[in-house]
C-alpha cells in the first residue's frame, strides 16, 4: 500500500474554464537564500483562485516563515493541509483559498524564510476558476504526498485532460504516468495526458530502494466549450511574411497569440485583445533576409482556455 495520503480538496460542475500552472524546480530556502516569489497573472473576474503548495523539510523541523501575496500578509504560521513521514523527511502539502485578495493582472506570492536549517519547496501552483457563460468543466482535484514504493502502483479517473505533479527520487529510478516518464535525479516534473478512462502511475526501482517516487497532485478536467477555431494564413512576398488571421469561433476571443518561427527559434510574437467572432487581423513581418523553416504558432484564448493551431508558412 502507499505510503500518506492525496485527496479531493474540490469536485464537480463548473460554468466556466479552470486555468492551472506550476512551479516544479526544488527551490531550497535557507538562512541565507531566505525568499522566493511565484507569480501568475489574472485574466479577468475569478470565482475561485488556490495556491497549492509541497515543502519538504528535516523530521522536528518546525518551519518559521511569512507568506505575502502581493502586499498583503497572508501567514506567518505553518498549518499544512497534509503531513507524510517518508522517514527522514517531512513531506508537507499545504492549500490556501486566495479568492478574496486577488486582484486582476499580476499577482506575486511570495515566501520569506525564518528558520536556520533548511527546507526544499518541490512545487508551488495555481488553480483559477473564470466563470464563462457558454463553459462548462467537470472537475476532481486531488492534493497531497502519496509515496510509492518500489514496483507499486497507482490509478487515478482522467476525464479527458489531466494533470500531474511527481517527484523522481534518482538517477536509478523512474515514475511512469501513463506513457511518460520523471527521469532525473530528484526531479520533479509536471505532465500533462489528454485521456479519458485511467491513468496508471509505478514507481520503477529496486526491490531493496529505500526511498519513494511521489504524487503531489492529480486533477482532472472535462471541458465542455463552443468551438474556437482560427483561420490562419501565412504566406513569403516580397521579404516579408504576410499574416491574416480570421476568429471563426463560435464566441469572441479574451486573445490571440501569434508566434512565427525560424528554425524553431521565435522571431515575432503578437498578442491581440478582445477579438471579436469574424474579425480579420492582417499584419506582415519583414524577413531581413533570413533563411530556413518558418512555422506560426497560433493560440486562441477564452477565460484561461487555449485552442493551439500550427501552420506551415507558405512560399510564393
Amino acid at each position: 500500500m502507499p505510503i500518506g495520503s492525496i485527496a479531493v480538496f474540490d469536485e464537480g460542475v463548473f460554468n466556466g474554464s479552470i486555468e492551472y500552472d506550476a512551479l516544479v524546480e526544488g527551490v531550497k530556502l535557507t538562512s541565507r537564500e531566505r525568499e522566493m516569489e511565484y507569480t501568475f497573472d489574472i485574466e479577468r473576474k475569478a470565482e475561485k483562485v488556490y495556491v497549492i503548495l509541497n515543502i519538504e523539510r528535516k523530521k522536528f523541523l518546525e518551519p518559521k516563515w511569512r507568506l505575502w501575496l502581493n502586499e498583503f500578509s497572508l501567514t506567518k504560521e505553518f498549518r499544512p493541509n497534509i503531513e507524510v513521514d517518508s522517514g527522514n523527511t517531512i513531506i508537507s502539502s499545504i492549500i490556501y483559498d486566495i479568492t478574496p485578495i486577488v486582484k486582476q493582472g499580476k499577482n506575486v506570492f511570495s515566501i520569506v524564510y525564518k528558520g536556520l536549517d533548511s527546507i526544499t519547496v518541490d512545487s508551488v501552483g495555481h488553480i483559477i476558476f473564470y466563470p464563462v457563460r457558454e463553459f462548462e468543466t467537470r472537475y476532481q482535484l486531488y492534493a497531497g504526498s502519496l509515496l510509492l514504493k518500489p514496483k507499486e502502483s497507482v490509478e487515478f479517473t482522467c476525464y479527458g485532460e489531466c494533470y500531474i505533479i511527481a517527484k523522481n527520487p534518482s538517477k536509478d529510478t523512474k515514475v511512469n504516468i501513463g506513457t511518460s516518464e520523471v527521469t532525473g535525479d530528484n526531479e520533479v516534473a509536471d505532465i500533462k495526458i489528454e485521456k479519458e478512462g485511467n491513468v496508471s502511475i509505478i514507481f520503477s526501482a529496486p526491490e531493496n530502494f529505500k526511498n519513494y517516487g511521489r504524487i503531489y497532485s492529480f486533477y482532472s478536467l472535462k471541458y465542455k466549450v463552443p468551438t474556437i477555431d482560427i483561420k490562419a494564413e501565412a504566406i513569403v512576398r516580397d521579404g516579408y511574411v504576410e499574416i491574416k488571421l480570421v476568429n471563426n469561433s463560435e464566441i469572441d476571443l479574451d486573445k490571440v497569440l501569434a508566434n512565427l518561427f525560424l528554425n524553431s527559434i521565435s522571431i515575432n510574437f503578437k498578442s491581440f485583445n478582445n477579438i471579436n467572432k469574424g474579425q480579420i487581423i492582417e499584419y506582415k513581418i519583414p524577413l531581413n533576409n533570413s533563411k530556413g523553416n518558418l512555422n506560426l504558432r497560433v493560440v486562441g484564448i477564452k477565460a484561461g482556455y487555449r485552442k493551439i493551431f500550427d501552420i506551415n508558412v507558405l512560399n510564393r
